[in-house]
């Protein structure tokens, strides 16, 4: 993640753009802040629209969008009551919270099996670790929630704050243990 004088390598020109900035700036009429926002894409997307060419939206079809993805997000809603979380045993034991590296997005998550959990995610780079909970983890979550990438709970684009409290994170524990499993990176599948 940083080079050894500590500099980071997520430049401007690296970094996804958020969501909220490329609706913005082609002046479409789906608000990034709406909570039925993930509902809204997806109908979109099954509906022929193209995020990808923000600059000349279809109105009519963002807005039917727009209406049926909050209805559907309104069905969900009214269909999952929102129960107490309980609190599991794995709250309680010696947890890990990890930070993972896949693009310019980095995933906070936790596990009490390190090596498990890296070998089914299969990371870019395991960024770093730190002793933890469940409840720290949420604690993140809210901490960089403006950073959370749209539809996602445990994925952040690689903000700035966020790649500080990365750094502070291995500055108290240390490197993150070196035989955790990630993807092959690209020089060494060149090299073969």
């Amino acid at each position: 993640m940083y080079e050894d004088n500590r500099v980071h390598i997520w430049g401007p020109d690296t970094q996804a753009r958020p969501l909220a900035e490329r609706l913005a700036a082609a002046g479409c009429l789906i608000d990034p802040e709406d909570p039925a926002l993930t509902e809204i894409l997806l109908e979109l997307g099954r509906t022929g629209g193209e995020l990808r060419n923000l600059s000349d939206p279809d109105e009519d079809t963002v807005r039917m969008a727009v209406r049926v993805g909050r209805a559907r997000y309104e069905r969900i809603r009214a269909q999952a009551p929102q129960q107490p979380r309980r609190t599991s045993a794995r709250e309680n034991a010696n947890g890990w919270i990890y930070y993972i590296r896949r693009s310019a997005m980095v995933k906070i998550g936790t596990t009490v099996n390190l090596r498990t959990r890296m070998a089914a995610l299969l990371p870019e780079e395991v960024l770093a670790v730190e002793p933890g909970s469940h409840a720290k983890e949420a604690e993140l979550h809210r901490r960089f929630r403006a950073l959370r990438v749209p539809g996602q709970r445990e994925w952040f684009y690689a903000g700035r704050e966020l790649q500080v409290h990365v750094e502070e994170v291995l500055d108290a524990n240390g490197p993150p243990p070196a035989d955790l499993p990630t993807l092959p990176s690209a020089a060494g599948i060149l090299d073969l």
